[in-house]
């Protein structure tokens, strides 16, 4: 059934935890108080008093266990008893994506966020609604025993210091847990408004079968993304590279970072960055001859099950399913392009034609006619291909808006992901709205069009 209504506040891309790197990459050794304390202050602002009243939806990448990088010793964090032995590719990148594992970086971030935590903890005791619906960087959450523990561990900080009997505690820890909901993909509110992430509209952070994101080799763990593939074997090892420069930094910009890191730092990145290149290469190989059938049936089970909870037709929500970007490991020619293989290839077939050129023709007004041409129509290819090089999930994210407005009659599409805060006129009393995201902008930038 549909939720009941409620006045809603939305955000998203809040990336918890993302400086919680132990061993990698930017490490701090405190939580950033003024990041919490302006979440304390919104929900002051906005619900305080009148909780019951609102519903607060966290809108994908809430946490950020993708660049929560943590290695525990013989025991966890807290004392926790380790259920699995830490690998030795573990000690050198953070744990995995298995959900023991995860409950370990979640609870390194309740430890490290634990006054925006506890400050969201009070917000559902005292009757606020939760929605948690997944991103790329907490598509964790899938695995229903870390939101088990996501739900034992906010009631703890919001019931800490509280004095009840022991009966009437269990009855509202219970309740404090039935207001906290996962949601899987997206999140409808018939005839209001639709609610998803957004990664499923970028080729690089999208997945197969976002309702069922298991690894085709391993369904203890998740599936990866290329974007994933760059943020562990590559992102969390630079302290002097952003997350974020992936999306906006081109070859050239690319070019003049390896040049400050001297010979010595260029050549460890190199380094790194061929073997990030070569695990994706050989997991989108291994994605190509994994349980595909299965996966898609296991997806339109679980789609179902979402056509249902939100009294939305299933055959709605496939056609919704199918506006999502194919991911790039799927798809050669743009791999290619992100891997920069396509410049290489060109550059090689220009200087096998330019040698062609140099055999073959005797005069050498020809020979300097031929090779400037190679050298035109080399230039020409690589413009012609340049757009297709850096695509943004924005676009992309408009137009599957209007067409979801159109098929579930909603006036308002909301999504993340984008970090790019957005409004736009679908036209007809429709619109999109991006929230942008809660992290600070770059120095000179901000998120915003």
């Amino acid at each position: 059934m549909p939720p009941e209504l409620r006045e809603l506040l939305i955000l998203s891309d809040l990336h918890l935890g993302r400086d919680c790197k132990d061993i990698t990459g930017f490490a701090q050794p405190r939580p950033d108080q003024e990041f919490d304390q302006a979440f304390v202050d919104l929900l002051d602002v906005y619900t305080s008093g009148r909780e019951t009243d609102w519903r607060l939806i966290l809108g994908g990448d809430f946490i950020d266990f993708l660049e929560v990088v943590v290695v525990p010793g013989t025991e966890g964090i807290l004392d926790m008893k380790l259920t699995f032995d830490v690998t030795d590719e573990e000690k050198e990148f953070g744990l995995g994506t298995e959900a023991e594992r995860i409950i370990i970086k979640l609870d390194r971030t309740f430890e490290f966020h634990k006054a925006f935590l506890r400050r969201l903890g009070e917000f559902v005791r005292q009757g606020g609604e939760l929605v948690i619906v997944r991103g790329n960087h907490d598509v964790e959450f899938y695995w229903r025993k870390v939101q088990k523990f996501f739900r034992r561990r906010l009631a703890d900080l919001a019931f800490a210091g509280q004095h009840f009997e022991v009966d009437e505690l269990l009855e509202l820890r219970n309740a404090f847990q039935e207001r906290v909901q996962f949601v899987p993909w997206m999140y409808i509110e018939p005839g209001r408004l639709y609610f998803e992430h957004g990664n499923q509209y970028d080729e690089y952070c999208s997945f197969d079968h976002c309702l069922y994101p298991v690894s085709p080799q391993n369904p203890r763990r998740i599936d990866t993304p290329i974007s994933h593939f760059a943020m562990r074997y590559f992102v969390n090892l630079m302290a002097d590279f952003a997350p974020h420069n992936i999306d906006i930094w081109n070859f050239n910009d690319y070019v003049n970072w390896l040049r400050t890191k001297g010979l010595g730092g260029a050549f460890y990145t190199g380094r790194m960055g061929l073997a990030a290149a070569v695990r994706a290469l050989y997991y989108a190989v291994q994605w190509t001859f994994g349980r595909v059938g299965r996966y898609s049936k296991e997806h339109g089970k679980k789609l179902a099950e979402e056509a249902q909870r939100f009294a939305v037709t299933p055959e709605k929500l496939v056609i919704i399913d199918g506006l999502r970007h194919t991911p790039v490991s799927r798809n050669l020619p743009e791999l290619m392009r992100l891997l920069f293989l396509d410049r290489i290839l060109l550059a090689a077939t220009s200087l096998l034609l330019t040698m062609l050129v140099l055999i073959v023709v005797s005069s050498p007004w020809f020979e300097l006619l031929g090779v400037v041409l190679v050298g035109a129509l080399a230039y020409r290819v690589n413009r012609m291909m340049a757009p297709r090089r850096y695509l943004q999930p924005g676009p992309k994210q408009i137009q599957a808006a209007k067409r979801i407005t159109e098929l579930l009659e909603v006036p308002l599409v909301v999504m993340g992901h984008s970090h790019v805060r957005k409004s736009v006129d679908l036209g007809d009393g429709r619109r999109y709205i991006n929230t942008g995201c809660w992290l600070p902008p770059f120095v000179g930038a901000d998120h915003t069009d």
